[in-house]
């Protein structure tokens, strides 16, 4: 097969068991990707331990708060009470206003 032009990406290398920044350039699809094709290079525990310390210190937080949580899981109980009256034909949807 021709070799094919690709641009720089990450992507998770499941044998290194590594993020990996593949080099822009000309490769052959159906050969494997040596070391020397490698950009950058971050092992999995590297990445694991940088999101523990950023949680540590707080820099990774929540983006739902309880309030928030409430209300999606009011909206999602009444979507399926609607998806279920939808198709039980037996019981009629009666719309309430809250």
């Amino acid at each position: 097969m021709d070799r094919q032009y690709y641009e720089a990406q990450w992507h998770f290398d499941v044998a290194l068991r590594a993020w990996v920044m593949t080099k822009a350039g000309f490769y052959n699809p159906e050969v494997m990707l040596s070391p020397d094709d490698f950009q950058h290079v971050i092992q999995s525990e590297d990445v694991r331990a940088l999101i523990r310390k950023l949680d540590d210190a707080g820099w990774i937080v929540p983006r739902l708060d309880q309030r928030l949580r409430e209300e999606d899981l009011k909206i999602t109980h009444r979507l399926l009470d609607i998806v279920h009256g939808l198709t039980d034909k037996r019981k009629p949807i009666i719309f309430k206003g809250e």
